[in-house]
């Protein structure tokens, strides 16, 4: 079901991320002005998918579930498909400057592609579970945003060298419920206001980095979650110092 951006907007009234603005707790996502900017530069995606001038460019039909879907959402199976991928990011970005939601899309594509050779190569079912998911996201046609750049700490040295571990995210235990996991995400473009994180590691690991190989989604209010929110790239701006633990 394609979204409206009044419905898009209300979605995020039913989430209850924990979310920090310089020190004080938001209270109610969709209502803080200083996230209107973002929270309005991805209504334009649900706006344009239902205006049937941007129909042929914003929307497609599902190679899955055979559904018309938002294009933002759409695994590329085409070079015809590469091509309106390339028209709908610049329409976006003509209108919003950044639409965001499109890091969404090329998340999808790599979980998609990676999933499917793992299993090939090792026998597991990781495309399977995938394309359930996918399945869930294209229907309920959701906004995700992808935490894949780590804190990183020591440039020079690998995961699992770090005198800090949580600069990397990584497993620190399974059950029989999934996987528990630690450690820092930054540059996690639109978190407040979208419905789920797509995880995705930083860089190639080796054997010993196994830990932090992990790929997964998660609720935006998901228990355990906090996101620290602040604004990039202002002028004379250094950013928050790093304090390391």
């Amino acid at each position: 079901m394609l979204k409206t951006p009044e419905q898009f907007r209300e979605s995020l009234r039913s989430l209850k991320p924990t979310v920090y603005i310089r020190g004080n707790k938001v209270e109610s996502v969709p209502d803080e002005p200083l996230l209107a900017p973002g929270i309005n530069a991805i209504s334009v995606t649900y706006e344009y998918a239902l205006m049937p001038e941007h129909e042929e460019i914003m929307t497609a039909t599902s190679h899955v579930t055979g559904r018309k879907i938002n294009r933002l959402l759409h695994i590329n199976t085409s070079q015809n498909d590469l091509l309106k991928k390339l028209e709908m990011t610049r329409l976006l970005c003509r209108e919003t400057g950044c639409a965001q939601r499109y890091l969404c899309h090329d998340a999808l594509n790599a979980i998609y592609e990676n999933t499917h050779r793992t299993d090939g190569k090792h026998g597991t079912d990781y495309h399977a579970r995938f394309l359930k998911y996918l399945e869930y996201v294209q229907d309920e046609d959701l906004t995700t945003c992808v935490a894949m750049t780590d804190a990183k700490g020591d440039r020079t040295k690998r995961p699992h060298e770090q005198h800090d571990p949580d600069l990397y995210l990584r497993i620190v235990d399974k059950n029989d419920e999934g996987i528990v996991v630690r450690g820092i995400k930054a540059i996690v473009t639109g978190a407040p206001y979208t419905h789920e994180i797509l995880v995705l590691p930083t860089r190639n690991m080796t054997e010993n980095d196994a830990d932090y190989a992990v790929s997964f989604a998660v609720q935006i209010d998901a228990q355990g979650v906090e996101l620290v929110w602040h604004q990039a790239g202002t002028p004379g701006n250094k950013g928050p110092p790093y304090r390391s633990h």
